[in-house]
């Protein structure tokens, strides 16, 4: 529990001791009144008398005096107790006050926390994503792949690690500019992350080159059917200003544990396949191809 809470608590239980103080000495006045009430009705039984002793008269008279001191004594009590009263209202006011800032400043804590978890969120998705494609980044790949390969070697699975590259992607800059070169990545990026089943992974690797990690391989021949499947995807043609181009990758293809065992060898393996698969007429070659 928070000091403010506990300070407002405490306020809170002596006000309920105080209140009840008041109402306590409210009720001890009222019962004086109607004490001095009798007294009075009994003083003027009295003098309705017609033949009354100068002695009675004078016991009346006392009772009255006792009568009336007693009333002014309840009306000073009154006085204070109302002042009393007053306090106690105030100081709920401020109780009541004080509650309410305390709302007001948790409900601010609350959006404060939400606008951080939020913040929080975005600038960890920034750190694993890539900016121009959307693509989850190298350091999100390195993570999938680093996670595949404990799960593959867990449950006995084959995994697949796709290295692929824009071909004479310089060319294309070159000769249209660097934004329709972004255009050029961001199609092909978007290409591969349609055609890729969901739990894979598609990362753009970095300039013109991609990534991509397949789970749950069954066989090989799957995994060379789906790298062409790309290259013929990626290869439609690309319409950008009244300008069609035309768009081809290869793909370089290591096969775990058959190639390697650890992220380092499996992307190093794909990588060199992916340069002998340039030299190849279908742009698709596997590491241990010969």
């Amino acid at each position: 529990m928070s000091t403010k809470s506990k300070v407002l608590r405490k306020k809170r239980s002596g006000k309920r001791v105080s209140l009840y103080g008041v109402l306590k000495a409210n009720e001890g006045i009222k019962k004086e009144i109607s004490v001095a009430a009798d007294e009075l009705n009994s003083v003027n039984d009295v003098l309705k008398q017609g033949q009354t002793s100068v002695s009675v008269i004078k016991q009346a008279l006392k009772k009255n005096e006792d009568a009336e001191n007693i009333v002014a004594k309840a009306a000073e009590d009154l006085k204070r107790v109302n002042i009393k009263l007053s306090n106690e209202i105030a100081m709920r006011i401020g109780i009541e006050s004080e509650l309410d800032d305390a709302k007001t400043d948790l409900a601010a804590v609350r959006d404060d926390l939400v606008q951080a978890q939020v913040t929080e969120k975005e600038a960890r998705q920034r750190a694993l994503t890539d900016k121009l494609t959307g693509l989850p980044n190298r350091t999100s790949f390195d993570q999938a792949l680093a996670h595949g390969l404990v799960q593959a070697k867990r449950h006995g699975w084959a995994l697949a690690v796709l290295f692929i590259d824009v071909d004479k992607f310089k060319n294309i800059n070159d000769a249209h500019g660097h934004d329709v070169g972004d255009q050029v990545l961001l199609t092909v990026a978007n290409r591969l992350r349609a055609f890729v089943r969901d739990g894979d992974m598609v990362s753009r690797w970095g300039g013109d080159e991609f990534v991509c990690l397949l789970l749950e391989i069954k066989q090989q021949d799957d995994v060379v059917k789906l790298a062409k499947q790309l290259v013929e995807c990626v290869a439609e043609a690309f319409i950008l200003n009244t300008q069609t181009l035309h768009i081809h990758i290869s793909i370089g293809i290591a096969l775990a544990p058959q190639d390697g065992k650890t992220a380092d060898t499996l992307l190093k393996c794909a990588d060199t396949a992916m340069y002998r698969a340039k030299a190849s007429a279908q742009q698709v070659a596997l590491f241990d191809q010969p």
